[in-house]
């Protein structure tokens, strides 16, 4: 019978353990999300492809890729959302909730392993499959020439920068909700998020109504950035892996919390 050595500090077979038996109670859902996912895809590709006329076939065979991978990067974040929100759903039930506290692994090693299912392993298979995809389509999906909203932002890779930074960030709001919540993990983050927006939104008018000039050194610090596009794109990545390193921290002490309750 196999066992698994005890050691004081960090485990990788306790680790890959966690990850594993998180994978076997979840299993049926992401295996469904997946082949949701692959079937909107090509339901997708084939409307593009069909809803063309030949003689248009070598121009809009771009469009098609283009438009496959970028509703692929959608899913590969709201699906993400949504499958990381349940992967400590057992916190959340009086049945199970014991199971995952008592568990033989240090409260490090199961935030790892939570993560590392749901934020790591799920992006290097979705974002391969996608790459896969994007090249038998005809394209690069890593340097897409989609933009953001902004004209005036024009970086080629911009895009899927922009949705990999975006699900860095908001994962880690889903994952802190689905170890602080009770049930209905992803309604409840969801909620939040949008209280959380309209406070911030209310704060922001309160704040332009009181100051409309903004105060001098926020004006002068935007002037002295120069709106430079890739200055733009680079500050709002920091601030989402900010924010990623900020709420990853809060779900690590929460399980903690629940852990020692």
């Amino acid at each position: 019978m196999n066992t698994i050595k005890q050691v004081s500090g960090f485990s990788k077979e306790r680790f890959f353990q966690v990850v594993k038996r998180l994978w076997i109670l979840n299993q049926k859902k992401w295996l469904i999300g997946f082949a949701g996912g692959i079937g909107i895809l090509v339901l997708i590709y084939l409307i593009n492809s069909f809803g063309n006329f030949s003689h248009m076939a070598s121009s809009t065979s771009s469009f098609t890729g283009v438009a496959v991978v970028g509703l692929g990067l959608t899913l590969y974040k709201y699906g993400g959302y949504f499958l990381t929100s349940g992967i400590f759903n057992e916190l959340g039930k009086k049945s199970s909730a014991s199971q995952m506290l008592t568990l033989p692994a240090s409260t490090l090693e199961k935030f790892l392993a939570g993560w590392f299912l749901t934020y790591f392993l799920y992006t290097v298979v979705v974002v391969g499959l996608l790459y896969i995809v994007g090249i038998v389509l005809g394209i690069n999906p890593i340097l897409t020439s989609q933009q953001l909203s902004d004209p005036v932002v024009n970086m080629s890779n911009v895009y899927f920068l922009d949705a990999f930074f975006t699900f860095t960030a908001f994962h880690s709001v889903f994952f802190l909700g689905s170890i602080y919540f009770d049930g209905n993990n992803f309604l409840k983050t969801l909620l939040a998020i949008v209280v959380s927006f309209i406070i911030i939104g209310i704060i922001a008018v309160i704040f332009l109504t009181a100051y409309p000039g903004g105060p001098d050194g926020v004006v002068n610090f935007s002037f002295s950035m120069g709106f430079d596009p890739t200055n733009i794109v680079m500050t709002a990545a920091l601030l989402k892996l900010g924010v990623a390193v900020l709420f990853l921290f809060l779900s690590y002490r929460q399980l903690q919390n629940r852990q020692i309750a």
